[in-house]
């Protein structure tokens, strides 16, 4: 009787490094996906950032537009102002040169908006006609931030 009890707990034994190793398997493999999960939501938010930094960047540059419409002789000194767009904020400068020779103005808007840690900028280059003030968009494009 006593080399049976011997025997049964004898084959019990390996049960423990089993379960163990399964065990560390298993938890080796949620933290593995918990990083995974992780590191791709980092990317998502970091994508919706710049989206929003460009779309407050856009709005900037036709807040310019908006104002030099208004008024054909805004930015004749260089200006420079800033926008809240929602949670953003967008740094609007605008320049102006002068071609008397054919009675334009030609204007640059900068805007560079930042949303927490992203940054974009948009150039626009704008036509003014100095005698009708007819407004014609020369380029729209992005630039380094």
């Amino acid at each position: 009787m006593f080399r049976e009890l011997s025997l049964n707990n004898k084959k019990g034994q390996i049960a423990l490094p089993f379960v163990l190793l399964v065990g560390g398997i298993i938890i080796e493999i949620v933290v593995a996906g918990s990083f995974i999960s992780f590191f791709v939501s980092a990317s998502s938010l970091g994508e919706r950032l710049s989206v929003r930094a460009l779309s407050a960047a856009n709005t900037g540059m036709y807040d310019a537009v908006m104002r030099i419409s208004n008024n054909k002789e805004f930015g004749a000194g260089g200006t420079t102002y800033s926008i809240d767009v929602g949670n953003d904020t967008t740094s609007v400068t605008v320049s102006r040169t002068v071609d008397d020779a054919n009675d334009l103005y030609e204007y640059t808007i900068e805007s560079t908006a930042t949303a927490r840690s992203r940054n974009r900028k948009v150039v626009a280059k704008v036509v003014v006609n100095q005698t009708t003030g007819q407004i014609n968009l020369k380029s729209v494009g992005e630039a380094d931030a």
